[in-house]
């Protein structure tokens, strides 16, 4: 007897091919560095643009087949969910305002999102309030991680757009101008300034979830009678405290660049513990009737 929450081998399938598609226009995204192309452009944007599209197609199917259209509903959902809104998010920012390299800091954590779908999708979704409430409580933690996942991407950009130009200040002469691009030229990052505050505008709406989702799931826990591990409340209480410090950049000079970048990427990297805690270590209640 199969579960409509549950993926079927078919949905899987297409989910894989998916997560081929992202990755393929990772890997032509990525060998612009070396020489850059009008074909490789448009092969890239296409990968990425039909990737959404089967990932859509797999939300519909799934959605149809447990007779359900609202969204977050089981783990398969959310995950895919939550790589469709970062893959879009990708390329509206490099539609509108481009960031060079972008997609390269961000597909690999949407390819890792399809597969914690096709991984952990087959496990039973955990039981949450019914209502508002329990609704805020996961927009709050799954959208501040999203925010997050925004965040470290960008403060890994900023890494390495850095030390190109600590490297570049030392071969090149103080008063030379920067060389032009020419189209065959790899693209350029963009602006640490500009990177910055990408990282800080991330942080802040993800911080602002997280303290959201925090605080509606302490008291879902307190008047359920839940008990839940001592790791998933530690690791969540480190990130919100990693967050916290990186949202004093802009007041705490010695917070700036560098150290801002290398703390939201340590704090994605606790949340993904976080979420990774929430799935193998279910919830026990222990409610007295």
């Amino acid at each position: 007897m199969t579960d409509g929450s549950n993926p079927n081998v078919g949905q899987v399938i297409l989910l894989t091919g998916a997560v081929a598609l992202f990755a393929a226009g990772g890997g032509i995204s990525l060998s612009r560095l070396w020489a850059d192309h009008l074909w490789s452009r448009l092969a890239a944007k296409a990968c990425m643009w039909f990737g959404v599209a089967v990932s859509i197609g797999v939300l519909v199917w799934h959605s149809v087949e447990r007779r359900s259209w609202l969204p977050l509903e089981d783990n398969f959902d959310t995950f895919v969910w939550l790589g469709v809104m970062l893959a879009l998010f990708v390329m509206y920012v490099q539609r509108r305002k481009p960031i060079g390299g972008l997609e390269w800091f961000v597909m690999p954590i949407v390819i890792l999102l399809l597969i914690g779908a096709a991984v952990f999708g087959s496990a039973r979704p955990h039981e949450y309030v019914r209502g508002a409430w329990g609704w805020v409580h996961r927009l709050g933690a799954f959208g501040g991680a999203a925010a997050f996942a925004v965040a470290a991407a960008a403060g890994a950009m900023y890494l390495v757009a850095n030390k190109r130009l600590r490297e570049k200040s030392l071969l090149a002469a103080a008063a030379a101008p920067p060389p032009s691009l020419s189209p065959g030229d790899p693209p350029r990052f963009a602006s640490l300034e500009r990177l910055e505050h990408v990282t800080l505008a991330a942080v802040t709406l993800g911080f602002a979830l997280l303290t959201l989702g925090a605080v509606t799931g302490i008291v879902q826990m307190i008047f359920e009678h839940k008990a839940t591990s001592f790791a998933k409340v530690a690791l969540t209480a480190v990130a919100w405290l990693v967050y916290g410090l990186a949202l004093h950049s802009p007041i705490t000079p010695s917070f700036r660049g560098r150290k801002t970048a290398m703390l939201s990427i340590a704090g994605f990297a606790l949340m993904i513990a976080v979420l990774i805690t929430v799935q193998l270590m279910p919830t026990s209640s222990s409610s007295g009737g």
